[in-house]
């Protein structure tokens, strides 16, 4: 049996295995190193794997927005995505007590032969002048209780509310949607290695069943006027195109090939690779007839 030494703090193991452990925990750390240089992130909690962020969920995001009909906006800090608004003609009634208003819209409704003024609620807004859309299922209750407050009329004015006719799905539509898609726009997908045959009969399985779903609940899950039923081609068009995307990453195991690639670029770089080190220049040294050492 070979006796492990120790150095005289008794803190570094210098035995033979000592030595090689140590070498390779060196050579790990400055593997990780590279990669996390290069955009690898490593899991804090998995502190001897490093772990590839391929970003499916802003890729998921941005399906998720466009399922529920969201537009792109932006500011000084560059774009975000917004609930579809539209503008409309409102009457104003305020509460004198409580300085509170009321945004109503006033629509003419066709009965039998005539037509009959409707009234919707569409907007409340508090003292602060915080504001609250109000949906069409609780306007009329609302305003029925607010026929037992004596409301002053502050004229009429043009106000930005939801427009649900933008947004193609309902909450149930949506969330359907998106746990079939997520099944799909995945790391694994990224990673894998996929033919261009087979990617194919992939996204042609796909595009039928997801047709068939679509064509079966489309009232269910929210298309309940012509408008969003127009959209109805265009979303699987949508869908599928972005999902096939994915795939086509995968086309030869390209992404695989490209990390890897990418991986072995900054680790030699990271290490010091024969790129980065330095070369002395070779100084001659003055020949003289009288120094053998200059001969």
């Amino acid at each position: 049996m070979v006796e492990e030494e120790f150095d005289p703090t008794g803190m570094v193991d210098m035995s033979p295995v000592g030595i090689e452990n140590q070498d390779l925990k060196n050579r790990n750390s400055q593997l990780t190193g590279a990669l996390v240089g290069a955009g690898f992130p490593q899991d804090p909690n998995e502190q001897d794997h490093v772990h590839y962020k391929l970003e499916t969920d802003k890729i998921l995001e941005r399906i998720e927005h466009f399922l529920k009909g969201d537009q792109v906006k932006f500011d000084n800090n560059g774009e975000y995505f917004s609930e579809p608004t539209k503008n409309i003609l409102t009457l104003v009634q305020v509460d004198p007590k409580t300085k509170i208003k009321y945004y109503i819209q006033e629509l003419t409704e066709a009965k039998k032969g005539s037509e009959l003024m409707k009234e919707i609620l569409v907007k409340i807004e508090n003292a602060k002048g915080n504001e609250i859309d109000v949906r069409d299922v609780d306007s009329k209750r609302i305003l029925k209780k607010l026929e037992k407050i004596g409301l002053k009329s502050e004229g009429y004015k043009y106000v930005s509310v939801l427009d649900e006719d933008k947004k193609p799905f309902n909450e149930y539509g949506v969330a359907e949607l998106m746990r079939i898609i997520s099944m799909y726009v995945t790391k694994e997908t990224f990673l894998s290695y996929y033919n261009e045959e087979r990617i194919n009969e992939i996204m042609g399985d796909l595009g039928d069943a997801l047709n068939n779903f679509l064509y079966c609940n489309y009232e269910k899950m929210g298309m309940d006027t012509k408008f969003k039923e127009s959209k109805y081609t265009l979303i699987c068009l949508n869908l599928l195109h972005t999902i096939e995307s994915c795939y086509r990453r995968a086309l030869g195991g390209n992404e695989q090939k490209n990390i890897m690639t990418k991986s072995f670029i900054t680790q030699n770089q990271g290490m010091g690779g024969t790129n980065n080190i330095p070369v002395s220049p070779v100084i001659k040294k003055k020949w003289s007839p009288v120094k053998p050492s200059t001969w």
